[in-house]
């Protein structure tokens, strides 16, 4: 059973290897790509636990909202605030993963899918540049930060990581309303 996962997993980066190569032009298909991780995400953790809502209210950030982030701004932009969650994300898929009650192949089947998502998009990014943009990737480092600041302060928890998946499946049903902005405009 996990064998096939693996092969259909490859057999589709292969498949989308040929065609994301061409480049920026075809930003869909990193929809696709997000859809995949997204699903993968949501496989790997049933529902919220009960035991942990308590605990939710202990991470002391607002959500961070990537389709206001994004409104008004160049495809550039949004592909550069695209990149830069997932790199986020998957740097926090690579913290201690050691007290998760979710099957390891299933969290690394997800790391696949970012790790792919990124490679992907290197070619779309362009060095940073404007104040805006600037701005826009402090607003996701911080973010970001205090998510794994919470998870380190937790000792890295089952519950603080059901929380984080909990806002990291957010986010990245948010890149899908911002990579379908992104596909419009291409």
């Amino acid at each position: 059973m996990a064998l096939a996962r693996i092969w259909r997993f490859w057999m589709v980066s292969l498949f989308l290897s040929g065609t994301l190569s061409l480049g920026c032009e075809r930003l869909q298909l990193h929809q696709v790509l997000n859809k995949h991780t997204l699903s993968k995400l949501n496989r790997m953790a049933g529902r919220f636990p009960r035991q942990c809502v308590r605990e939710r209210f202990a991470l002391k950030t607002k959500p961070l909202d990537l389709v206001r982030l994004s409104e008004g701004l160049q495809t550039q932009d949004r592909i550069q605030i695209v990149h830069q969650t997932l790199r986020h994300i998957n740097k926090i898929y690579s913290m201690n993963l050691g007290s998760v009650t979710w099957a390891r192949d299933k969290v690394e089947n997800v790391r696949l899918f970012l790790d792919r998502q990124l490679s992907e998009l290197e070619e779309c990014v362009r060095n940073p540049g404007s104040e805006h943009r600037l701005r826009r990737n402090s607003t996701i480092q911080k973010y970001f930060r205090k998510l794994r600041k919470f998870l380190k302060q937790k000792g890295f928890s089952n519950c603080a990581w059901e929380i984080i998946h909990t806002e990291t499946r957010a986010r990245l049903q948010q890149l899908l309303f911002v990579m379908a902005q992104i596909s419009r405009r291409t």
